[in-house]
C-alpha cells in the first residue's frame, strides 16, 4: 500500500502503521490495522479513498468509535478516521462535518436556542456515524431532521436528500455500499432554551444511569425488535427477563443496570463479546421466542480471530 506517497501535510492527515484499532474504539477492543490514517479534510478523505481504490485496497471507516466491534488480530488493510469536525449555525440550520461529535452539534443548536435535536442529548459518535445508522432515541432520530447530506461516492463529493438514503429504524442505505459521509445539514426550528434544557435534562438522566465514568461499551448491542403487528419491544427489557445481566465470557460482561449493554470489564477480547451476545440471543429466543439483531457492527476475520 503506498499511502506514504500521499501529499498532504499532517494539519490534513496523519499517517501511521501496525496502529492498533483499541483505543479509536468505545469499546477499546481491537488489533492493529495495517494502516490507520487520520484525515481532516475533504481533500485529504479523497486522496486516501483514491489511493485505496487504486490499489485495490479494503477500508474501514472510523468515527467516534461506537457502536463497532473489532477482531483482535486488527483489520488487514486501511483504516479510516474521519475527523472532519467542521460546525457551524445558519438561521436555524446546522452544517456539521461528519467527524464532529453529536454532542457538539446539541450543545450549538442549546446556545442558539434552536429545538428539534434535544433526544440526541448524550449519543455517543459522530455525526456521520449517526447518519450512518439513523442514530436516535425516545421515538425519534437523526434522519428525521436531516435535510442534505455530502457523501463521498467513490471519489466524488455528492449532495444527498434524507429521501435518497433510505432512512429507517437504525438504518440508513450507506450501510449496504461504502458511500462516506462527509456533512449533514440539520434542520431545526426556534425553542424555548428552558423548556429545552428541562427536556434535556430528563432525557441526561434516563440515559446516565446506563453509564459509568470509563465505561468501554459500544451501547446498545442488539436493536429494539419490531413484532408482526408493529409494536416495537425494548431488546433490554426482553434481555433483563431472560436473565441476561448474569452472563459474563472473561472480561466480558452484560451492564448490571442495562441488559442491553456488554461491557469491556478490562481485557476483553472480541470473541469473548460475541460469546456474551450469543448467549444473550439465544436467551431471549428460548425465552420470548425473539431472535434479536446487532445494532454494533462487528468487523472480524473468522480465520485469523479463531472460533466463537
Amino acid at each position: 500500500m503506498a499511502f506514504d506517497t500521499l501529499t498532504l501535510d499532517r494539519q490534513e492527515l496523519v499517517l501511521k502503521r501496525a496502529e492498533p484499532i483499541a483505543p479509536y474504539t468505545t469499546f477499546g477492543i481491537g488489533g492493529p490495522a495495517d494502516v490507520l490514517v487520520e484525515v481532516y479534510t475533504e481533500r485529504a478523505l479523497q486522496q486516501v479513498v483514491r489511493e485505496a481504490i487504486s490499489t485495490r485496497t479494503r477500508w474501514l471507516l472510523i468515527g467516534g468509535g461506537s457502536n463497532l466491534l473489532v477482531g483482535d488480530t486488527g483489520f488487514r488493510g486501511l483504516v479510516i478516521v474521519n475527523r472532519i469536525e467542521h460546525l457551524s449555525v445558519n438561521g436555524a440550520r446546522i452544517v456539521a462535518g461528519a467527524g464532529a461529535d453529536l454532542g457538539e452539534v446539541v450543545e450549538a443548536a442549546r446556545e442558539n436556542s434552536l429545538s428539534g435535536i434535544e433526544f440526541a442529548i448524550d449519543i455517543p459518535g459522530t455525526v456521520g456515524g449517526a447518519i450512518r445508522g439513523n442514530a436516535g432515541a425516545f421515538g425519534r432520530s437523526v434522519g428525521d431532521i436531516s435535510t442534505r447530506v455530502r457523501l463521498l461516492e467513490g471519489t466524488e463529493l455528492v449532495d444527498r436528500t434524507p429521501a435518497e438514503l433510505g432512512f429507517a429504524y437504525r438504518h440508513s442505505n450507506l450501510k449496504l455500499n461504502d458511500h462516506i459521509v462527509v456533512e449533514a445539514e440539520f434542520q431545526l426550528q426556534p425553542g424555548d432554551r428552558s423548556e429545552m434544557d428541562r427536556i434535556m435534562g430528563q432525557h441526561a438522566a434516563q440515559r446516565a444511569r446506563r453509564k459509568e465514568k470509563g465505561l468501554h461499551t459500544a451501547g446498545c448491542f442488539f436493536k429494539n425488535p419490531i413484532l408482526a403487528d408493529g409494536q416495537k419491544v425494548a431488546a433490554g427489557q426482553l434481555l433483563e427477563a431472560a436473565g441476561a445481566k448474569e452472563i459474563r465470557e472473561g472480561g466480558a460482561g452484560v451492564h448490571a443496570y442495562h441488559a442491553n449493554y456488554i461491557v469491556n470489564h478490562g481485557g476483553a477480547s472480541a470473541t469473548e463479546v460475541l460469546r456474551v451476545a450469543r448467549e444473550m440471543k439465544r436467551r431471549v429466543e428460548e425465552s420470548a421466542g425473539i431472535t434479536l439483531e446487532e445494532e454494533v457492527m462487528v468487523v472480524m476475520d473468522p480465520t485469523r480471530d479463531g472460533a466463537v
